[in-house]
């Protein structure tokens, strides 16, 4: 099982070199700093092409309208960024990349390229209804990118130097054991405040009723015990039991659990998973850490698993772990 441990390797972070992303360089030094990370700082701008499958070059189309000429000249965006990260940190070793192309596939190739222990890039703010206008970079890098993907608020800075709660997102599968451990030992590091280690069963009150309903009939036919209580309160008290007990049991068979025992809170509830992932939000958890199978299932995005309303409304940080 491969365990990420980010301490010491570049960071890198994507740029689109607007005026709304202060605080979110604000927040990647300060992770790199708490880390002993070089920062990759990299402004990519989309060329107008594009190429099919077959080979033929086509006018990249676009739902936004025409294609907007990049403003920035290749000197130009280098001397902003290099601005920008001796006036955010000095101390910080940085680096400048400006890149033509889709920004993913380059911030994903220059993390490759050097060793790279995580991505950091900002989610915007959409108007409300919230509603995807194609899949932002962001949430492209949290589906494919090599290394684990940060995806920051762009109005709201997080100072890691200060104690952070988190909240790390468990499948209660073999890929929730890897992204248990990678967030205790980033939490170890960061010496947080709180680690919540949280289980979302998604059931509805007529999920339960109906359990209830068909055990009511396999009792009936013999098949378990008249000693039984069957009604929905007891079944989901029986239920919320056995996921604090499986909780319980995998934070202490992880290597730096006894390191964060006296901070560790668990977390078992049953419900709509985003509702229960922006309520917990909500009571301030500054960074959520969860692994790529709750981001898409079955290849296709799945908004309901990850906490997207509270992405938009800024408050929180989201960390994805590829398995």
């Amino acid at each position: 099982m491969n365990i990420w441990k980010a301490q010491k390797k570049p960071i890198v972070m994507g740029m689109r070199l607007d005026d709304h992303e202060d605080l979110l360089l604000q927040s990647t030094m300060s992770l790199a700093k708490k880390l002993q990370s070089s920062v990759e700082l990299v402004h990519c701008f989309e060329s107008a092409i594009d190429y099919s499958s077959a080979g033929n070059v086509l006018p990249k189309a676009t739902r936004q309208g025409p294609t907007m000429v990049n403003p920035w000249s290749e000197d130009r965006a280098q001397a902003s960024l290099q601005a920008l990260a001796h006036a955010s940190d000095p101390s910080i070793e940085s680096h400048v990349h400006v890149e033509r192309g889709d920004p993913a596939e380059n911030l994903s190739q220059i993390a490759q390229d050097v060793g790279a222990g995580l991505i950091v890039c900002g989610m915007r703010e959409q108007p409300k209804p919230w509603a995807l206008k194609g899949l932002s970079t962001a949430l492209s890098l949290a589906f494919y990118a090599p290394v684990p993907v940060l995806i920051l608020p762009l109005r709201m800075a997080i100072d890691f130097h200060q104690p952070v709660s988190i909240l790390i997102a468990d499948s209660l599968g073999g890929e929730g054991w890897q992204i248990l451990e990678s967030g205790l030992n980033l939490a170890r590091y960061l010496d947080c405040e709180a680690v919540y280690h949280s289980h979302v069963l998604k059931a509805q009150p007529w999920d339960i009723q109906a359990t209830v309903n068909d055990m009511a009939e396999t009792r009936t036919q013999g098949r378990l015990s008249w000693d039984i209580d069957l009604t929905p309160e007891s079944l989901q008290t029986t239920l919320l039991q056995k996921i604090n007990e499986e909780l319980f049991y995998r934070f202490h068979n992880t290597s730096c659990g006894k390191d964060l025992l006296h901070r560790y809170h668990q977390v078992a509830a049953i419900g709509d998973i985003h509702t229960e992932f922006n309520r917990m939000i909500d009571q301030g958890t500054k960074l959520v850490i969860m692994g790529r199978h709750q981001f898409f299932s079955n290849k296709r995005l799945n908004l309901d698993h990850i906490p997207y309303q509270a992405m938009m409304e800024q408050k929180a940080g989201l960390l994805v772990i590829p398995s």
